[in-house]
């Protein structure tokens, strides 16, 4: 009969020993009976468990200090408080220490479960301020465990960042940006592009860690590189979630020309218009430079700003950029492209006749204007120059204009301009003629000849004749827009100076000749009118001569006399030269003897023939007569 024999695991063959024996023992059931009857007293034995923890990270397997750790489990129990077969739920919560280590502590348990309920969960939930559980909850059997691993993941969340212009602070719109962060010890990279608002996303990044753009990149900014940024940081605070670009600039230059002649304009107002993509207008005022090239330039302007260049000037009409550009495109056209044409328009101008030599204005110059334009027409105009000796023109700039002036008193004057631009000063050369002047007598206004003469005038020079000859002399060569003086003297005539003194030649001209003429007095003595009486004269007395100068040899005087009342006195007056005396052929007048009564009377006697009037009374045939006169002096 074969039997199967069970060894001890201690057992050992030994080379040594060929024979063994083996002493089999019947197997005794009884303590079967026995546990039996003590099961149903094991089955209600208490106890108590705990369950070690470890939180570690699932990407770098890293613990995890400070997570909090929350243990759901469920005690079973075959009698507890009077109940059969009872449970109760069971929740712990501890934080894990700096190594990531916790241990949940005197858990309800008994035997019951531990033989009935062997199978039974607990679940474990967890979470830390950068970690969740990935996946959650997590479970072991609640009996047989004593340390278990809870693995979290990192918080990943979106993130929304701003691109924007640094200096306008305008929305940069399809602005690519590359960014890198750490997930655990993995290094990940992503990228993104900003809408038309400069909005952009980032997708589940660490809640915890840092987002490093970088590179943000644009078309007409900068690149931003290397740009470091917390993601709580940028969750918080706007202003950290937004991305500065700095605009990229350039200079340009651009021209004005005339919009007919191509030619340069200079100091030319340009008013300068950027406007941004995003609608924002700035820019300024230039002016064109006076070098004869009619440049202008405008610096540090954004790329892709839209340029505008407005240009203007007195006597023009605005102008624009007839193509729309940005700045970059702008300045990379050639000169003949970077062009503000504008048009000139017809302004009025001044113009001013003048005289040559003085400077002076003449009025009523004829002026036959002649004005081929730039605009493709010929224009003719008559203006005649007003007391400013001024003219209006009417023209447009680079016009060629022709220019005849006529005045009756200047030689008539071509003034021919290629290229107007503003008023100009017309200078006329006066024409020359001869004026003939006479010396006079004062007193009868006859020639007086062999006059001494000074001449002098303002401009000519003219110094000649020196001498009046017969009286009447012409001097030569005059300017119509002089002065002459004329001086004039003769032996025995005072001198005359003031009747042609700065006296204007064009007023001489027209003047009559008596104008010209320059009288000159005798040198006489003065008028010494007076009086004389007589009283008890013998008849037939004749008085000595009286004589008065008069003062001029022509003229008018008054006598006062009175000659008696009974048989008048007589009174003859003489009129002669000085030097000669009274006699019949120079008496002046005789008084009336015949008349009678009161003979006090005043008579008004003109004299023409000498400046001497010699009065002499004869007494009538009465004695003891009585007579009395009074010479006044011409007025």
């Amino acid at each position: 009969m074969s039997n199967n024999v069970n060894f001890r695991k201690k057992f050992r063959f030994r080379d040594d020993t060929l024979d063994y024996t083996f002493q089999l023992k019947k197997r005794n059931w009884k303590w079967l009976w026995l546990l039996l009857l003590l099961l149903p007293l094991l089955l209600l034995i208490r106890c108590e468990r705990d369950i070690a923890v470890t939180t570690v990270d699932k990407e770098s397997g890293d613990e995890i200090a400070g997570v909090e750790v929350t243990l759901n489990y469920t005690s079973y129990y075959l009698y507890k408080d009077g109940q059969l077969f009872c449970s109760e739920e069971g929740h712990q919560t501890l934080k894990t220490d700096g190594e990531g280590r916790g241990v949940f502590k005197d858990m309800g348990c008994s035997v019951y479960s531990y033989i009935f309920r062997c199978l039974s969960r607990a679940s474990f939930v967890a979470a830390g301020d950068c970690y969740v559980m990935d996946p959650a909850p997590s479970e072991c059997n609640f009996h047989y465990t004593r340390n278990h691993k809870i693995t979290l993941s990192p918080r990943v969340t979106d993130v929304s960042v701003n691109v924007v212009d640094r200096e306008t602070n305008d929305p940069v719109a399809d602005a690519r940006i590359l960014y890198t962060y750490k997930l655990g010890k993995t290094a990940k990279t992503d990228s993104t592009v900003s809408d038309a608002t400069g909005k952009a996303k980032l997708t589940k990044v660490p809640e915890c860690g840092e987002v490093t753009f970088t590179r943000v990149s644009c078309y007409g900014y900068e690149d931003l590189t290397n740009e470091k940024r917390s993601v709580a940081a940028m969750l918080s605070a706007p202003d950290s979630a937004t991305l500065r670009l700095q605009p990229l600039k350039q200079s340009f230059t651009y021209f004005v020309k005339n919009k007919f002649t191509h030619e340069p304009v200079p100091d030319a107002t340009v008013e300068v218009t950027l406007t941004s993509p995003n609608g924002n207008v700035i820019g300024g005022k230039t002016r064109t430079n006076v070098d004869g090239k009619g440049r202008g330039a405008y610096k540090d302007a954004f790329v892709l700003a839209k340029v505008d260049l407005k240009a203007t000037k007195e006597n023009y009409k605005e102008g624009h950029l007839d193509k729309e550009y940005t700045v970059e495109q702008f300045a990379k056209l050639p000169d003949s492209l970077r062009v503000v044409y504008i048009e000139p328009e017809p302004g009025v101008q001044q113009f001013k006749n003048v005289d040559s030599l003085t400077n002076e204005p003449i009025v009523g110059v004829r002026n036959e204007i002649q004005r081929n334009s730039v605009d493709g027409n010929t224009y003719s105009a008559t203006e005649t120059s007003n007391r400013n000796g001024v003219f209006d023109v009417k023209a447009i700039s680079g016009d060629k204009i022709d220019i005849n002036s006529e005045h009756e008193y200047y030689e008539p004057k071509h003034t021919a301009i290629q290229k107007f631009d503003k008023g100009q000063t017309i200078r006329m050369t006066p024409k020359k003629l001869d004026l003939t002047f006479r010396t006079v007598d004062a007193d009868s206004w006859e020639l007086l000849p062999e006059c001494r003469l000074e001449v002098r005038t303002s401009r000519s020079g003219v110094t000649t004749p020196v001498s009046s000859g017969t009286g009447e002399f012409e001097v030569r060569g005059l300017y119509y827009g002089e002065t002459i003086s004329i001086t004039a003297s003769k032996k025995d005539y005072s001198t005359n100076n003031t009747t042609v003194h700065d006296a204007k030649v064009s007023e001489l001209a027209n003047a009559p000749q008596r104008n010209r003429d320059i009288p000159l007095h005798k040198d006489l003595p003065p008028c010494n009118g007076g009086n004389s009486e007589q009283n008890n004269v013998a008849a037939g007395t004749v008085s000595a001569p009286q004589s008065f100068n008069m003062g001029t040899e022509r003229g008018t005087f008054v006598l006062d006399y009175y000659t008696g009342n009974k048989c008048p006195d007589r009174i003859d007056v003489y009129n002669h030269k000085p030097g000669e005396s009274a006699g019949p052929s120079n008496r002046l007048w005789t008084s009336d003897m015949a008349v009678t009564g009161d003979n006090h009377r005043q008579v008004r006697l003109s004299f023409s023939s000498g400046s001497v009037i010699t009065v002499i009374v004869t007494t009538g045939p009465e004695d003891g007569s009585a007579w009395s006169y009074h010479v006044y002096c011409p007025n």
